[in-house]
């Protein structure tokens, strides 16, 4: 007895099958053709295509914008930090000139006790946190510079750096 196949994609029928179990194609016993070998489901199937689809498009198109923009970035360069424009007016001991008034230690006790002054530490962060005033804001003399606004313009400052 010879061997059935689909007319449709070639597979091997059930005797006495009427749809095919691989396509699903009704089987015809007249018009199946009988073969003693099958045909290659591969020959019938055209090539399949890789088809890039709207999602592949956008993920290759937002790394490629994050490629550049990275690049962009690394590829600036920095401005170099401004050099400082405060006068270094000191004598041999590092103590300011008179143009920084001077207070004595039992005034500054009693502005502290009353909270008429801000203490500001310029000593390292380090020294800072070993110790310090009360309450006392941390500003290394390094930063001073840069940071200055950051203290309120009508209030007594008195800085202190032992």
């Amino acid at each position: 007895m010879a061997t059935q196949v689909c007319g449709q994609c070639g597979a091997q029928l059930i005797p006495g099958a009427r749809f095919c179990r691989v396509c699903g194609a009704k089987t015809n016993p007249s018009s199946s053709r009988s073969s003693k070998r099958p045909r290659s489901r591969r020959r019938s199937q055209a090539p399949r295509r890789r088809i890039l689809t709207p999602f592949t498009l956008v993920a290759a198109g937002s790394l490629l914008l994050l490629a550049v923009g990275l690049l962009f970035l690394l590829d600036q360069e920095r401005p170099a930090p401004a050099a400082s424009t405060l006068p270094d007016t000191h004598d041999e001991e590092g103590i300011p000139y008179p143009e920084v008034p001077r207070i004595p230690l039992a005034e500054a006790k009693a502005r502290f006790d009353s909270g008429t002054a801000i203490f500001v530490d310029v000593r390292t962060q380090g020294e800072y946190e070993t110790a310090h005033i009360p309450n006392a804001i941390s500003l290394p003399l390094a930063d001073l510079e840069v940071r200055y606004q950051e203290l309120p313009r009508d209030a007594e400052i008195i800085t202190y750096c032992t």
